[in-house]
């Protein structure tokens, strides 16, 4: 277990701490928004693929908002681009580390990896962590039909703005692997968290994550 942990926090260092700051950070360029949701991206040094930021504040308690991140097994039904997860090992509540497949656009051969999961919840007053690292143990054999993707850096930041509302900031640093061509590169950039973060706007409408949370829905 330390060995994995030690692999979450070792490689959440080698991303740029400027690729977490706000988006008036230089180098943060606007690249879409709509229905509340900003996304920037902004050159990741070292590499041809950008990082991306998406922000936005989510009508819904944080607990609420939290207990939609746990609940992996609905990710197929709302965070953009899963095809399928499922769970490799469940050392806590907290500590988790899964296999996501995602779903490509054609032409592009689809991709898969394995991501080690830690929330930490109340590191700071009113903030949720969820940090994610793409894993290089082939923890599940790679398969011919899909790109096994090993660099991909996460960070959501949920923030309590009021008892009914979270800001989220959603930030990933990753390399797709294999062939990809860079118009489609530019697009998924921009269109992966806007779509994900427009998603988890409806999920946490749904009664489930309030009695998860403890908390009664309001109106």
């Amino acid at each position: 277990m330390r060995r994995f942990l030690f692999l979450v926090f070792a490689g959440f260092f080698i991303l740029p701490a400027s690729s977490f700051a706000g988006p008036l950070e230089e180098g943060w360029t606007q690249a879409k928004q709509g229905k509340g949701i900003t996304v920037y991206t902004r050159p990741v040094q070292g590499s041809k693929f950008v990082a991306f930021m998406g922000v936005t504040d989510v009508e819904a308690p944080m607990e609420v908002v939290e207990q939609v991140f746990r609940d992996y097994k609905s990710f197929p039904e709302w965070y953009a681009m899963c095809n399928e997860i499922r769970l490799l090992k469940d050392f806590t509540r907290d500590h988790k580390i899964i296999y996501f497949i995602a779903d490509m656009p054609m032409p592009v051969q689809d991709r898969d990896m394995v991501v080690d999961t830690v929330f930490e919840v109340n590191k700071e007053p009113g903030k949720t962590f969820i940090l994610m690292n793409a894993l290089k143990d082939p923890i599940v054999p790679v398969q011919s039909k899909y790109v096994r993707m090993t660099h991909l850096v996460g960070k959501y930041t949920l923030t309590k703005v009021n008892d009914s509302t979270t800001h989220v900031v959603y930030v990933v640093d990753s390399d797709p692997a294999g062939y990809i061509p860079a118009w489609l590169t530019n697009r998924l950039a921009k269109d992966q968290p806007f779509d994900t973060l427009k998603g988890l706007k409806e999920m946490v409408k749904k009664d489930v994550y309030y009695e998860k949370a403890g908390l009664k829905k309001k109106g």
